[in-house]
């Protein structure tokens, strides 16, 4: 039986589903404990009101594009990125709409030696093309820190990742616990040479959703994977990293939230 929480206002095309029945599948994220769920309700901008593809002039875009055919503009990767929202006067099909839109149509889960589940390709994935969300619960701070607790000590696999935003003198951490609320990208393995890389973009609200971008060409049948610890080298944690690669750090990172 199909257990699913979909988001049909925003055109999402996700039509993947989780092998665990344990575990519900969200096209995106979904308040927990410990966050105030007006974030998730108030618009991060009032919108713009474009009537066509939003370009550098639009509210929403600020200057400098956000996406190039569909693709992660490199001069945005460490800005502030907003799509376009429902508030929005632009159609939607404007190209500052592209997360929302969906994951790709070519993502697998297979079982990956030694590491349980994995997420490949069965098509070439272009450099800077979106992938899909690392989508789950989004927890408080507090939260994050108990259950992270909890999973080390009954040996339990734990999923929740927290990102860190700096924007002047402003922090922003962000905690998704995907374990029991999760959707395709809860499946794509940590490495240290990773094939994607975790960029927060915003689309109606101030909780940004964490999205995956090919960092360089995927080939058809290769593993998806990214960086769990991007931005906090040297802190690592008691398990055992599994990546592979040559300069393989030993442990996955660990946020010392």
């Amino acid at each position: 039986m199909e257990h699913k929480i979909t988001e049909n206002e925003s055109g999402n095309s996700d039509n993947y589903d989780h092998p665990i029945s344990s575990v519900m599948y969200v096209t995106t994220n979904i308040p927990g404990i410990g966050v105030n769920a007006d974030d998730f309700e108030s618009e991060f901008t009032i919108g713009c009101s474009c009537t066509d593809n939003c370009e550098e002039s639009c509210s929403c875009v600020r200057g400098t594009v956000n996406y190039i055919n569909d693709r992660l503009n490199s001069d945005r990767k460490t800005d502030l990125i907003l799509e376009c929202n429902p508030a929005c006067g632009c159609p939607n099909t404007c190209n500052n709409r592209l997360v929302q839109r969906g994951p790709l149509d070519c993502l697998e889960i297979f079982q990956s030696p030694g590491k349980g589940f994995g997420l490949r390709t069965n098509k070439l994935i272009s450099m800077n093309q979106f992938i899909c969300e690392y989508a789950g619960e989004v927890i408080g701070i507090d939260e994050a820190k108990r259950r992270i607790e909890e999973n080390r000590i009954k040996k339990i696999m734990n999923y929740i990742l927290v990102v860190s935003e700096h924007f002047g003198d402003t922090k922003i951490i962000t905690c998704i616990d995907p374990k029991v609320f999760g959707n395709i990208g809860r499946y794509c393995n940590h490495s240290c040479q990773p094939s994607a890389n975790l960029v927060p973009v915003r689309v109606e609200g101030l909780v940004p959703r964490l999205c995956l971008f090919a960092n360089r060409e995927i080939e058809e049948g290769e593993e998806v994977t990214f960086n769990y610890g991007d931005g906090v080298k040297g802190n690592l944690s008691e398990t055992v990293c599994l990546c592979g690669y040559s300069g393989c750090s030993g442990f996955l990172p660990h946020h010392p939230i």
